[in-house]
């Protein structure tokens, strides 16, 4: 980029040298080490250069590291091209955000989808629980309720996985101490094991440990 003194840099931009060295203070413009100004700052304040003053003698001091971009002259045609180039910077920069912006939406969109589709399951129509043998005479309630002293029943087909889900989450409302899978087997008359079921539901946020080898609903 093209480095002016402030002389130059006032003519180019068409300001007076007390505004530039206002702007300065109040950082609003930056200046290098040896005291000169980029043309880049003109247009990142949004100050309109003004290639007819250039026709004056303009001292232009070029860094030691090679720019990016061809090295610019005084002449007006270069600093057109400059311009060109940094809308063009400017356009692609705009490019990036509004797709940042898209990738954003998308993802949102996505996430309201997936707690749409939890929202379903658990507004789904749930199983009422078979309910518990009575009491045998001479026992507290307390040994007949837990059902781990429950004498398991005749073993069923299970249902689906989605069905099973439904089960396990109305009988574990009944039970808010929570179960351990071997309880809700006996209580839903499976045929199989529930630890997996549990485990899954236990990823997918449905059920949370209440104790030890214990669910309950989350």
């Amino acid at each position: 980029m093209a480095q002016l003194t402030i002389s130059d840099a006032a003519r180019v931009a068409g300001v007076s040298r007390v505004t530039l060295h206002r702007y300065i203070k109040a950082g609003k413009l930056s200046r290098t080490p040896d005291g000169l100004i980029d043309t880049a700052e003109f247009l990142r304040i949004g100050l309109v250069l003004h290639p007819d003053t250039l026709q004056q003698p303009v001292t232009v001091q070029r860094p030691v590291t090679p720019p990016a971009t061809p090295p610019i002259t005084a002449d007006p045609p270069t600093l057109e091209r400059l311009i060109e180039v940094l809308q063009r910077e400017l356009d692609d920069a705009r490019a990036r955000e509004q797709a940042a912006r898209e990738r954003e939406a998308m993802l949102l969109q996505m996430l309201q989808q997936v707690q749409q589709q939890n929202q379903r399951l658990l507004e789904a129509p749930r199983s009422v629980p078979t309910p518990s043998a009575p009491a045998p005479l001479g026992r507290s309630p307390d040994e007949t309720a837990h059902p781990s002293r429950v004498v398991s029943p005749v073993s069923a087909p299970f249902p689906t996985r989605g069905a099973a889900r439904q089960r396990i989450l109305a009988l574990l409302r009944e039970y808010p101490e929570g179960l351990t899978a071997t309880e809700l087997r006996v209580f839903l008359r499976a045929d199989r094991s529930l630890s997996d079921t549990c485990a899954g539901m236990l990823r997918d946020g449905l059920l949370r440990r209440v104790g030890r080898g214990r669910y309950g609903i989350a």
